[in-house]
């Protein structure tokens, strides 16, 4: 994890000359031809050759390929094939248990292999592209000594016809080798973004088996079933996988260099050079080929629109129903906008699946599919795989689970009920579905043309422009399809019927420009360090218009509130006020819009939880506030700093609206009689309360309090703030005021934060230890998807990739030296408030309250 910080953090110092990225070990000067078989140049004189083959069937292409009777491959390779580099790929064609994986996707990511053989063996080599020299480099030598590809496996020569060597493959195709296993790989990082832990399990032999190979003149198609008995409850488990070995150009796609300021996803590489004082990290972004054909060239750089040489053809599933099929081919061809900025006309196309066209094999790395899968998950996703010495994108999928459909459903009516009638009902109409699956389907191929989430797009609008008629119709939620601005929930009654659009926009303007940055042609660069300048300027030329700013993802913690997954506009208490008054009237009218008579209250009861999920959205947009900062992408030169605290307004803003709401939210959202008939008791959503106080009062937030201190006079001091948290939490014994169980609830959960911060241990630790895991549990679990469609393993990432985001993990907290005097200090304070209101509260329940707490608190001091 630390190589990973440490690699995020680090920016191109210099960049090296015209060759610098000339020299990888696996290319060569000149373009592939197509490898051809030398034909039985000593009549096929090898007697194992032909004892291997007989009877086999016989298909002639990359390499040729013999399939026996038995089940057993050989592949005859010719002498051209070893200067060649493939990628090898393995993909779920179909499952038994969709636990990790779903048909279609892939299992691992694809890698470049390379042959080598002596008068024995073929040995597979792993190619490695992280690591590059200076073409020319006088230290070129000790480089490739030290850099050698590794072999993953050696394979016996059977047979020889002429200078080809036969092998025989079906061990490393047939049985669970671990290179290309469908046994998933325990990934932490999906783990703590919410996904499950991976099925373990032992390989059943006698229940797998090769079962067949299609062979093209770029590639071979190796179809596997392989059986498991799962643990530890030892049931079976069988997948049929695909194997793809394809050829790659002998001549790499020209590279763009990543920059931080706009959203690419990318792949890192370290230059080892005598030009420089230092390995050089280098970064390259992952894009299609996309290029004029050579007759259009000049129509291309007089600013005329051309067609590419090569198309992105995505085919959709025809297991999509028809009535969605060609809103989600429209999703798909809506990107032709953006790449019309960059110069090119029709360069993405989408077809259905082939019916009458007997190569067509929706698994085979030759096609862009978008495939839907029939499992309960509510996601998709939008994976993209690249040759790793390049960036370039070579084949990408969209996996459009079936249950996509609930989430769409779900946002669409806790965002927009309230103000649109069309979705107060169990099924949507066909038409407002599908503006919802158009999104959807746009968004994830915007993952496969290279693009990341940019999380910070939506917070450049300002809120009530998403109440304007015109501003809306112009650029709908956000500026970028690629955030997760969903629906516009800040819309009233009465909007809607103004003109005010309620979905995101086809493609927004920020999306536009990344593709025109990424994608549009620099001619006069030969180098990839030769576009830099350019590229640069681009990106000066929109600063200062927020609508065109990246705001990279946050994981583990959100500590900018500008860079927000779910939220909409540039004040997140504003937007909170609208969309919580939208919340209340869906409230007061679930029933009625859920209903379906005669049926159970489960779909009641899913709605409303996904109420209390949308409000608890809302409650966590505001809590980055409290020790909040804004991070800047800035260069050397520029005025600005790369991190800026929020000053105290914000805070103490956030501060007294949160505990506002943890006063009063009980009251609207969890009525009683609803209660009663949903059968759920009364405190199910105590847990906004204490995730509430504990964001206040957490260590990491005060930590950057304090230090936001250091650089302001108009931040908050760390003492300011404690005092102002206090008062506010403790509002109504200052005031003297009957305590409701809702500020009996704040203020008991507040006592026993602070004692656990106090460092004195008691039992009130344990019970402000829960209030945290609650915190954590909101901050962690208000999205939906949990897993984010983008960061699925491996789904973006080629050899070497590690693409620009915030991982807030490990931040430092307040020390204790410093925390719990403070607390101390308060706690005191506390116990002379609460001996006064005890001799004096008139409520029976409220000086109960007291006397308890005192006591604990009393505990404490005296033990």
């Amino acid at each position: 994890m630390k190589a990973i910080l440490t690699t995020l953090l680090l920016i191109a110092m210099l960049i090296p000359t015209q060759e610098a990225f000339g020299k990888t070990r696996s290319k060569s000067k000149k373009k592939t031809p197509a490898i051809e078989m030398k034909k039985d140049s000593v009549s096929s004189s090898s007697s194992a050759y032909k004892k291997a083959i007989a009877g086999a069937i016989k298909k002639e292409g990359l390499f040729t390929t013999f399939f026996t009777k038995e089940n057993k491959l050989y592949f005859e390779i010719p002498d051209s094939a070893f200067k060649h580099t493939y990628l090898l790929s393995s993909r779920i064609a179909e499952t038994s248990n969709t636990q990790d994986y779903v048909a279609g996707q892939m299992a691992t990511r694809p890698f470049m292999i390379k042959f080598s053989k002596d008068n024995n063996n073929v040995y597979a080599h792993k190619v490695q592209a992280n690591d590059i020299v200076s073409k020319g480099d006088p230290i070129t030598p000790a480089f490739e000594k030290n850099f050698v590809d590794p072999v993953f496996k050696g394979f016996k020569i059977v047979g020889k016809n002429g200078d080809n060597v036969l092998i025989d493959v079906t061990s490393f195709f047939g049985s669970n080798e671990k290179i290309i296993s469908p046994i998933k790989p325990e990934n932490p990082l999906t783990v703590l973004l919410g996904g499950s832990k991976s099925l373990k399990g032992t390989f059943v032999s006698d229940g797998s088996t090769l079962m067949g190979v299609k062979t093209f003149p770029r590639n071979i198609e190796i179809r596997s079933m392989l059986s498991f008995n799962t643990t530890p409850l030892n049931q079976p488990y069988t997948v049929v996988v695909n194997r793809s070995l394809v050829l790659l150009p002998d001549e790499p796609m020209k590279m763009r260099l990543q920059d931080n300021r706009v959203g690419f996803f990318s792949s890192d590489k370290s230059l080892f050079t005598t030009s420089a004082d230092k390995v050089l990290p280098v970064t390259f972004i992952h894009r299609w080929r996309v290029e004029p054909k050579p007759e259009d060239m000049d129509k291309y750089l007089k600013g005329e629109l051309v067609e590419p040489q090569k198309q992105i053809v995505f085919y959709v599933d025809t297991a999509f129903p028809e009535k969605w099929r060609g809103v989600v081919k429209q999703g798909i061809e809506d990107w032709n906008r953006a790449f019309e900025g960059a110069g090119f006309k029709n360069v993405v196309v989408a077809k259905d699946y082939p019916r009458d066209d007997a190569s067509f094999d929706p698994d085979d790395m030759r096609y862009s599919c978008v495939k839907y899968a029939v499992t309960s998950t509510a996601n998709a996703m939008g994976p993209s795989f690249v040759d790793p010495r390049s960036g370039e994108i070579l084949t990408a999928d969209v996996i459009w689970y079936h249950n996509i459909i609930s989430l769409l459903h779900n946002w669409r009516f806790t965002q927009t009920a309230a103000v649109d009638s069309r979705v107060r009902k169990p099924v949507f109409d066909n038409d407002v579905m599908c503006e919802s699956m158009r999104y959807a389907a746009a968004h994830e191929i915007g993952h496969t043309l290279g693009l990341m989430h940019n999380m910070g797009a939506s917070y450049s609008y300002p809120v009530d422009s998403l109440r304007s008629p015109s501003f809306t119709q112009q650029y709908g939620t956000t500026p970028s399809i690629m955030d997760y601005a969903r629906n516009n929930f800040i819309a009233q009654p009465g909007d809607f019927e103004k003109g005010v659009k309620l979905t995101p926009p086809v493609l927004g303007v920020y999306d536009l420009f990344a593709i025109d940055w990424g994608y549009r042609l620099i001619p006069e660069a030969k180098t990839p360090a030769d576009e830099k300048a350019t590229l640069s300027a681009w990106i000066e030329e929109k600063k200062g218009d927020p609508m065109y700013e990246f705001g990279a993802q946050q994981f583990f913690a959100t500590i900018d509130p500008t860079d927000q997954t779910e939220d909409l506009g540039n004040d997140h208490i504003k937007s909170g006020n609208y969309a919580i008054s939208n919340l209340k009237i869906i409230m007061n009218n679930l029933e009625a819009w859920t209903l379906e008579k005669g049926a159970t209250y489960e779909n009641v009861e899913t709605m409303y939880n996904e109420i209390v999920k949308q409000y608890s959205r809302h409650l966590r947009h505001v809590m980055p506030y409290i020790g909040g900062v804004k991070f800047t992408e800035i260069r050397q030169g520029e005025k600005g700093n790369a991190k800026d605290y929020f000053d105290k307004v914000s805070q103490k803003r956030a501060m007294i609206w949160l505990v506002e709401q943890a006063r009063t939210y009980n009251d609207w959202l969890t009525p009683l009689p609803l209660m009663q008939k949903l059968n759920l008791d009364s405190d199910i959503n105590n847990k906004l309360q204490n995730s509430v106080v504990a964001c206040l009062l957490q260590p990491a937030a005060l930590y950057r309090i304090s230090e936001g201190e250091k650089t302001s006079k108009a931040n908050y001091t760390l003492d300011g703030y404690l005092d102002d948290v206090t008062a506010e939490l403790f509002k109504a014994a200052y005031k003297n005021q009957k305590l409701t169980p809702a500020e009996m609830n704040l203020q008991s959960t507040a006592i026993d934060a602070m004692i656990s911060l106090t460092g004195l241990k008691t039992a009130s630790a344990k019970k402000a230890a829960l209030a945290f895991a609650d915190y954590e549990e909101l901050i962690h679990s208000a999205d939906e998807p949990s897993v984010p469609c983008s960061h699925c393993g491996f789904s973006h990432n080629g050899e070497g990739s590690d693409s620009f985001m915030r991982i807030n993990f490990g931040l430092p907290v307040l020390p204790a030296y410093v925390s719990a005097p403070m607390m101390t200090a308060r706690l005191k304070k506390i116990e002379t408030l609460y001996k006064q209101r005890a001799a004096s509260a008139g409520d029976k329940a409220t000086r109960d309250f007291y006397n308890y707490q005192l006591i604990k608190i009393s505990q404490l001091f005296n033990k």
